[in-house]
């Protein structure tokens, strides 16, 4: 069985061992038979594991054992196609410096501790969560309290399961620029407590993109009171019909592969329906085939 070795180490003045102590950028890529990150007893404690890397990112390595804590200074990490059940993140109290968290295509993965560690996480601010099937909470924890001076403030949030929005620290997220639901053959319409999760993010919600919902056939109404909303986008939605009224606030509409249908009652060439988006200084509308 392949293990990584420690090409670069050093100790420092208290003979605290370090692994990698240069390096700031790591890709771990299809090493199926992968399943130790070192040696028995090599860097296992907090700050030790890449005390100076960056950005980590973990592909097709399914064996592969969790990471016993987060690198100190980490703030990018991708991680795809792992066997991970939940994603530990660090022991001590420090402040998690990061940034950008995806977690691909991870059908083991039952939980990602955000809520656990909101305090820490105020510089994350993209987070990409798609294709885990198993994933029912975003908290180690059951009960996790959140307060108005410790609210997730995402910039960009990207998932395929729209019900990942219910799941504390998303239930009470503080304000998003960016959402995008993307990649499900399976919704058909947005839970009612979706469409209420809406109004939570109504004053700072700028740009929406959903494409690839194959089944979708209705959107919130909810829509219409995303006061700060400039731009949507919707694509690649073949059963839908209708659109929800839009906000004032919207500038840029672009609906591409739709039902001819919503062409028939929404375009410029005199659909009965057009006068409802007709505010939106910038509307396009394709329909060129699936």
């Amino acid at each position: 069985m392949p293990k990584v070795k420690c090409l670069e180490s050093k100790f420092n003045g208290n003979d605290k061992y370090h692994a990698f102590p240069s390096l700031q950028y790591l890709r771990i890529e299809s090493l199926e038979s992968l399943e130790d990150w070192f040696e028995a007893g090599v860097a296992a404690e907090d700050g030790c594991l890449f005390p100076c890397l960056i950005e980590l990112e973990i592909y097709n390595c399914s064996k592969l054992k969790e990471l016993p804590s987060l690198p100190p200074k980490l703030k990018k990490l991708h991680i795809y196609d792992m066997g991970w059940k939940t994603l530990n993140f660090c022991s001590n109290s420090n402040p998690i410096p990061l940034e950008i968290l995806e977690v691909l295509d991870c059908p083991n993965i039952i939980s990602l501790p955000l809520a656990d560690e909101i305090a820490r996480l105020a510089a994350l601010k993209y987070l990409r969560i798609r294709k885990c099937p198993n994933l029912i909470s975003l908290e180690r924890y059951r009960e996790v309290e959140t307060t108005n001076n410790c609210q997730l403030m995402l910039d960009n949030l990207e998932i395929n399961d729209p019900s990942v929005l219910l799941m504390e620290p998303m239930r009470s997220i503080a304000s998003l620029k960016t959402l995008t639901i993307r990649d499900n053959d399976e919704v058909v319409s947005f839970p009612n407590e979706v469409e209420q999760w809406f109004l939570t993010v109504r004053s700072s919600l700028s740009y929406l993109f959903i494409y690839n919902l194959k089944s979708l056939q209705s959107l919130p109404s909810t829509f219409e009171s995303l006061s700060s909303l400039q731009y949507l986008y919707i694509g690649d939605v073949p059963m839908l019909r209708e659109l929800p009224n839009l906000p004032p606030s919207l500038e840029s509409l672009y609906i591409c592969r739709f039902h001819p249908e919503l062409k028939e009652r929404y375009g410029e060439d005199g659909g009965p329906d057009r006068h409802k988006i007709a505010h939106i200084p910038n509307i396009r509308l394709y329909i060129y085939e699936m």
